[in-house]
């Protein structure tokens, strides 16, 4: 489906275009600031908010985690789930469209791949504070609108973005340097390929999605699998080593994975979307590197 160029204005703390993007307007807002959130939505004339913000590095949130049985508060709480509440509440005064994107870390990974109707999990230790966060605006969003959409990706992997290593570009910095960790190879994931969400963001505001959507690849992998296609050469190369998430011991301070995590994506499909198995994507990623 054609469509039209999207308009769009870009907030927050960096100007996109010190990074070459190009947006008809920026307006600088800390998240933290919750007044001056709602009013920038309130007062934005665009018909629709993307939120893409969030505190993302899970083990350094994870040293965030207060104690109690329902706990709430501090950097990641605020950014990732106050913030996210005003958003919506200010985007229904305004009559505004919401997005929100979520993630795979909503579950604790004890029954994936998971479909949009799979209950997320309550508040345990084996839950990360990241996706407690996260799994909270989820329910805010929710709440506050019926008519928003929550997004959930997954292990984001893109061909190319010198800004922030994502799933793909992390495991090739890492091998390059020779530092490449052990990866798991029980840990049940599906990565989601940013050309994907960038194709389908046009469809889903045209039609004013609502409820909750699987954006990822739709075959499973593990890390390890995953890594061993990204990384294979002609000459061997260096051993990728497996390594066990299950049999892994805690560590304090590094935040808890799904385990038998996923994301289900029938819906997406019976949107019309169009989503990348994890092999091509790879391909994608290769043919680029390879490329002259």
């Amino acid at each position: 489906m054609a469509h039209a160029p999207l308009r769009i204005a870009a907030a927050g703390r960096i100007d996109p275009a010190a990074r070459g993007l190009r947006v008809e307007r920026f307006r600088p807002v800390d998240l933290a600031d919750l007044p001056a959130v709602r009013e920038l939505l309130r007062n934005a004339p665009e018909p629709a908010v993307v939120n893409f913000a969030a505190r993302t590095d899970v083990d350094r949130i994870e040293s965030e985690r207060p104690a109690g049985p329902s706990p709430r508060g501090g950097p990641a709480w605020t950014v990732n789930t106050d913030a996210v509440a005003a958003m919506a509440r200010a985007a229904r005064e305004g009559g505004k469209y919401l997005v929100q994107i979520s993630t795979d870390f909503v579950y604790d990974g004890t029954g994936g791949p998971y479909s949009e109707e799979a209950p997320v999990a309550p508040y345990s230790e084996r839950l990360s504070w990241y996706g407690w966060t996260k799994s909270a605006a989820e329910a805010a969003v929710r709440a506050a609108d019926p008519g928003a959409l929550v997004l959930r990706i997954a292990y984001p992997y893109r061909e190319h973005f010198p800004e922030k290593l994502d799933f793909a570009r992390w495991m090739q910095a890492r091998y390059r340097e020779g530092t490449l960790p052990g990866l798991f190879a029980d840990q049940q994931i599906t990565p989601t390929w940013i050309p994907d969400l960038t194709r389908a963001l046009p469809t889903l505001l045209e039609r004013r999605t609502a409820g909750i959507l699987h954006l990822a690849s739709p075959s499973v992998t593990t890390p390890y699998e995953f890594g061993t296609a990204l990384l294979a050469r002609p000459d061997g190369g260096a051993e990728i080593r497996p390594a066990s998430l299950e049999a892994s011991p805690a560590v304090p301070g590094r935040a808890p994975r799904p385990l038998r995590g996923g994301l289900r994506t029938d819906r997406a499909l019976g949107l019309g979307l169009t989503l990348t198995p994890w092999r091509r994507g790879i391909q994608e990623i290769l043919g680029e590197r390879r490329g002259p």
